[in-house]
């Protein structure tokens, strides 16, 4: 008999790699599970709504009720509101009596991926020390998902859609998960609108929350522009709050303004300098953001806070050089060799030393920002002129790169740590340009590896911003990024702590 041409039910659902084996899949075998076989009609337990079948409900005050309904009394989903906590597959989700929940997050059985694949793979980060915001999901967190709008329980269904197109990269199949995707991001967004139409409810921490769970929605599934607007939604929030120190108190935030402020940095880095957003405002409240939140074991997705500073500082002279009219100045000179040698200073043996455990692991990830962070100063500024094009920096960003690719080799195969490395990746990808096409295989085979593991387009989205600036004849940094990119693989943030409306 020929070798089946996809994987088995279970093997597709869990998002694991089938071995084909007949009668029944020796990997479900050996977990002690029922193979459904690879027959061409879907298991009845497997069974996933078709796209369009749900329409958004609001209650009035009674349940909502459906002819095209696809829950019942006796079917809960699991609602999360931690960064992937979600442990339990469709056949074993906490089961709470008298709740019934709307039609639409029935989806979140049919089409989410084996979500203990996801808390598995980020389980190994315990090892580096405690994460609050990595757990399984308890009956409490279904029960307390019914209390909160469309827009935030949606969004779990759209990051699991997006997860699942991404690991499993079954074209058949992926597009019908991609309209199902388009259409529930689509109710969230109408969700979000309408809460930001309510005066007392635009500036709670609900909406915040909402906004930046559709900003990782639309940068895991891969939208180029969107992102932006999300970003500028948010600022504006906290102004009409009285601004990020007057947010900040609220500890129910610290999630979110964690991952608004790491993506609003992170992503002026890979965009063209006239374009760069929020830079002058980032440096005014760097010396906050560091005392705030500096101190936490994870702050800004692993990267050692005070590099996390000067690319605020880089970020903050690329958009002064323009302003200028690209005219160096000898301020702006003696600012950037100042970035360098304090880059060359920072000790990642007293940061790692700061950690309550794995020292070796940490050391390998501040030394991955260290080199990604000196590679980004060095390269962006010599292309505004703000650096100069000595030998002696070309030696040193290239000497930087071939560290950094020793670095990744190792990083990417540490369980739990990989899946924060793509900023670093993509900063190699740039040194790849000047520099051996070993280099740039290395590169090429890691992002799309990347992609599937962490369940987010961001990766591939990547290869192909580098593979077109390689086959250019350009090598200054936005003529890379001609704009604006946000290449993170965080696909959710954690809301645990805040309280429903």
């Amino acid at each position: 008999m020929d070798t089946p041409k996809r994987h088995c039910w279970e093997c597709r659902r869990r998002c694991l790699v089938c071995d084909f084996s007949q009668p029944a899949c020796k990997r479900c075998s050996s977990s002690g599970t029922v193979c459904p076989g690879y027959s061409d009609a879907k298991p009845p337990r497997l069974r996933w709504l078709a796209p369009g079948r749900v329409t958004s409900r609001r209650h009035r005050g009674k349940r909502a009720r459906s002819s095209d309904t696809e829950s019942s009394k006796d079917e809960t989903t699991p609602s999360t509101l931690s960064e992937l906590p979600l442990e339990s597959a469709v056949d074993s989700i906490p089961r709470i009596a008298r709740i019934e929940l709307r039609s639409e997050l029935s989806v979140l059985l049919e089409a989410m991926t084996d979500n203990t694949c996801i808390y598995q793979d980020l389980a190994p980060l315990h090892e580096l020390g405690p994460n609050p915001t990595i757990y399984p999901i308890l009956p409490v967190h279904v029960q307390s998902g019914t209390l909160f709008p469309d827009h935030i329980r949606l969004s779990i269904v759209c990051m699991t859609l997006s997860h699942r197109i991404n690991r499993t990269r079954d074209v058949g199949h992926s597009k019908a998960l991609a309209e199902s995707f388009y259409h529930y991001r689509g109710l969230a967004i109408r969700s979000l609108r309408e809460d930001i139409d309510v005066e007392h409810k635009r500036t709670g921490d609900v909406v915040l929350a909402g906004i930046v769970s559709l900003l990782l929605s639309d940068v895991q599934q891969g939208y180029s522009s969107d992102w932006r607007h999300h970003l500028d939604g948010v600022q504006r929030l906290i102004a009409l709050r009285g601004g990020m120190r007057v947010v900040a108190r609220s500890r129910s935030l610290e999630a979110v303004l964690l991952c608004f402020v790491f993506l609003a940095v992170i992503g002026n880095t890979t965009c063209p300098a006239s374009d760069l957003i929020m830079a002058q405002w980032h440096l005014d409240q760097v010396d906050f953001i560091l005392e705030q939140y500096g101190g936490a074991i994870f702050p800004f997705l692993m990267c050692p806070p005070p590099l996390f500073a000067e690319i605020i500082k880089i970020n903050h002279l690329r958009m002064r050089a323009v302003q200028q009219g690209l005219t160096s100045t000898a301020c702006q000179r003696h600012g950037a060799f100042d970035i360098l040698r304090r880059l060359n200073e920072f000790s990642t043996e007293q940061w790692a030393r700061s950690k309550p455990c794995s020292e070796e692991a940490w050391m390998v990830v501040g030394n991955v920002y260290k080199a990604s962070v000196t590679i980004y100063c060095i390269s962006s500024l010599q292309a505004l002129s703000i650096l100069p094009r000595t030998e002696g920096l070309r030696i040193r960003s290239a000497t930087e790169g071939k560290i950094l690719q020793e670095l990744l080799s190792k990083a990417l195969s540490t369980p739990g740590i990989g899946r924060f490395m793509l900023w670093p990746l993509v900063m190699l990808g740039m040194e790849a340009g000047n520099g051996p096409t070993e280099i740039r295989r290395f590169v090429e085979q890691r992002l799309p590896e990347m992609s599937r593991h962490v369940g987010s387009y961001a990766p591939l989205t990547a290869k192909a911003v580098l593979e077109r600036y390689w086959a250019s004849a350009e090598r200054d940094w936005d003529a890379c990024f001609d704009k604006p990119y946000a290449f993170a693989t965080q696909i959710a943030v954690d809301l645990s702590r805040i309280s429903p409306p």
